[in-house]
């Protein structure tokens, strides 16, 4: 037998067990072991041992006593294939206890329900104490919800009566029981006359408190009554702010402070204590600052920040401007030592002197400013001697002054030799006027110009530092002589005492005169040598209009001449109107403002419209005295001619109108046909025409009246 044929029967049975064992595994997993105990619910049915329930299994549950059924789930748990069981694990749920109520004077801590199984707390307010459970349980007694105990009662935190005092009492002497937050206040007995007052030594008033939430304590021993009496307070080199007392007993506070330049060392308020001392001990007050510093002449203190000047401060004396302490110091430094004096007092600050400005060729102008000793500010005003000039200065005198630093400002000068201008000489000028000098630095000469020239440029020269004169010398240029006068005129040249070439001048007259002429002149040269105006001088004469002439009309006043300012008024002839203004007056240019008017002949408009007035060629404008026919309507038929006529004012007159005949009017006519004999029947044919007539005025207002809407 091949091994092959030997290894079949073990396969097959290897399979085989592998195939057991599975299906023993599948079938094991497909039941469901007992479900755990819960505390709310138990099976309908009462389990027996370690029972397996099946795939599908329904098992049924019902709620243990102090439970209820959910209504939101199911009270049956299945078994699943994977042996799980699967429902609600909230079969059923706590009943409900009733509200247990609050004890007074506490509260109840709140949980989330009051159900079966739950548990309340309660505390007191502040001051009570708790008497009973603080906490009580929802239970089932007898098939019953209810609460394991009664709620507790708060009961008001007790304390003893307080201790009473000798030599005093408590407001709380006729209360018997002190409870919690009851205060009472001690006071002590009025002393006998003659004896020293008792002090209340501690707290005047006390109150009831707990430290355990339980049992009461009063907040602090009882104070005591006791003579109690401390000395004066006295505080050298101090001064007393507040409290004081002949005498003084316990409680009673002092508060000191301190003399200008003295500080407090230690507690500036201090209190007589039962042990009859002051606590805290009284201040002292020590020295803290030098005396003013001395004053020094001509010197000033700076670098003083206040008037405290403790160990070590420094006080700079600066002197005065021209002034020094020594050859060369003007400041000066002390400081406050240690034993709050000063180290030293400078001494005066004295005037800083200025050498003797002696200088050759030089002097003093003023006697009286020369002194052996120049001190700061002093001036000095010098001069050089006659034929030397400063050197660098074109004035005759300089003024020194003393300066600070015991310099001359300026620097005393240097006279030398003094120098001259050359002599000032222009064509056709001359010299009118010289200094006394002869044209030495600073000398002036004023010059002019023969008759027929002019001077261009200044008339005053001066003889500069450099040796020319300034400003830069004038010349002498020919001109025109003035230009001849007018009667009652001038020209812009008045004042003037040269015309250079080119000049021109405008003439004009007083108000009222024209001026005859060229208005203007120049000054020109014919030759190229002498000067002449350009021509001769114009005239000033009365101004005069025109003699106004307006056709169809008249003015008033009536004259011959027109002289200037005459104002003229106007106006037309019957059949004309003024066209422009209705009065004008001669201006100096000798024409009319405003202009003259004019008349223009007067016209009557066309004739109105009518519906009862005929007009035969009724044209735009009507002349005066025109005559127009018009003809009136009535009863249909155009009666005798009328005529109107245009007035001079512009009107027509009479008007054009027609009076319209009246129902009256009518019947007198038809009377007097009766009255006539007409027969019958012509009048009864004009009757009928009459009808007709007023249907046909009717119907024509009719008409009107639609159209218009």
């Amino acid at each position: 037998m091949s091994a092959l044929e030997l290894g079949r029967p073990r396969s097959c049975a290897a399979v085989l067990g592998s195939l057991l064992t599975a299906a023993l595994v599948v079938a094991v997993h497909s039941q469901c072991a007992a479900p755990p105990r819960s505390p709310s619910a138990e099976p309908k049915e009462r389990l027996e041992g370690h029972q397996l329930f099946p795939s599908g299994y329904r098992m049924a549950f019902v709620c243990r006593p102090g439970f209820g059924r959910n209504p939101r789930t199911s009270n049956v748990l299945v078994c699943g294939v994977n042996g799980v069981w699967h429902g609600s694990s909230e079969i059923c749920i706590p009943k409900a206890c009733s509200y247990p109520g609050e004890p007074a004077n506490g509260r109840l801590l709140l949980p989330g329900a009051f159900t079966f199984g739950s548990k309340v707390n309660f505390t007191c307010n502040t001051g009570y104490r708790l008497i009973g459970r603080s906490e009580i349980e929802c239970v089932l007694r007898n098939e019953v919800l209810t609460w394991s105990s009664d709620v507790p009662i708060c009961q008001a935190i007790p304390c003893a009566p307080p201790p009473e005092i000798a030599n005093g009492q408590h407001s709380g002497m006729d209360k018997e029981h002190f409870e919690y937050g009851d205060s009472v206040t001690y006071q002590c007995h009025r002393s006998r006359r003659g004896e020293k007052p008792f002090s209340l030594v501690g707290e005047a008033s006390i109150f009831c408190t707990s430290l355990d939430n339980l049992n009461g304590v009063w907040s602090s021993p009882a104070p005591e009554c006791k003579v109690v009496t401390c000395k004066q307070p006295r505080v050298e080199n101090g001064n007393l702010l507040s409290g004081y007392r002949p005498e003084y007993s316990f409680g009673d506070t002092v508060v000191f402070d301190c003399d200008f330049r003295h500080s407090l060392s230690g507690s500036s308020a201090s209190s007589c204590r039962d042990s009859g001392h002051w606590e805290p001990p009284l201040p002292l007050c020590q020295r803290s600052s030098c005396d003013d510093p001395p004053d020094v002449r001509n010197a000033m203190k700076t670098r003083l920040a206040g008037n405290l000047f403790p160990v070590d401060t420094v006080v700079t004396y600066e002197c005065q401007q021209g002034h020094q302490f020594r050859a060369g110091e003007t400041t000066w430094n002390i400081s406050c030592l240690q034993d709050f004096v000063w180290s030293e007092t400078p001494t005066p600050c004295e005037r800083i002197p200025c050498p003797d400005p002696d200088f050759p060729n030089g002097k003093p102008l003023h006697p009286w400013q020369v002194k052996e000793v120049y001190e700061s500010g002093d001036r000095l005003e010098v001069e050089c001697s006659e034929g030397f000039a400063f050197k660098g200065h074109g004035s005759s005198s300089i003024t020194l002054r003393c300066g600070n630093d015991g310099g001359w400002d300026p620097a005393v000068p240097e006279c030398i030799p003094e120098p001259h201008c050359p002599k000032p000489s222009i064509l056709h000028g001359k010299e009118v006027y010289k200094s006394r000098s002869d044209y030495t630095v600073g000398s002036r000469v004023r010059l002019a110009c023969e008759e027929g020239f002019a001077l261009r440029g200044l008339e005053t020269i001066t003889c500069g530092a450099d040796l020319s004169w300034e400003p830069v010398m004038p010349f002498c240029d020919k001109v025109c002589g003035p230009p001849p006068q007018i009667p009652f005129g001038q020209h812009s040249g008045r004042g003037a005492t040269g015309f250079p070439y080119g000049t021109k001048v405008t003439y004009s007259c007083a108000e009222g005169l024209s001026l005859i002429g060229d208005e203007s002149l120049h000054c020109t040269s014919e030759d190229g040598e002498n000067m002449t105006w350009s021509g001769p001088a114009p005239e000033c004469r009365v101004v005069r209009c025109p003699r106004p002439v307006v056709e169809r009309g008249r003015m008033t006043p009536q004259t011959f001449t027109f002289p200037y300012g005459l104002l003229l008024h106007f106006s037309c002839d019957q059949g004309f109107r003024l066209h422009g203004a209705a009065q004008s007056q001669c201006l100096a240019d000798g024409a009319w403002h405003p202009p003259l008017p004019t008349c223009q002949p007067v016209q009557c408009p066309r004739l109105p419209r009518q519906d009862d007035v005929l007009v035969h060629f009724n044209q735009m404008w009507y002349e005066v005295n025109a005559t127009v026919p018009f003809y009136c309507k009535r009863d249909g038929r155009f009666g005798a001619p009328s005529k109107t006529t245009c007035s001079a004012d512009g009107t027509w007159s009479p008007p054009p109108t027609c009076r319209k005949s009246d129902v009256c009017e009518r019947v007198l006519r038809n009377k007097a046909a009766f009255q006539c004999g007409i027969p019958l029947s012509d009048l009864k044919t004009q009757l009928e025409v009459q009808k007709l007539f007023l249907e046909i005025q009717k119907l024509e207002k009719e008409l009107k009246i639609t159209t218009y809407s």
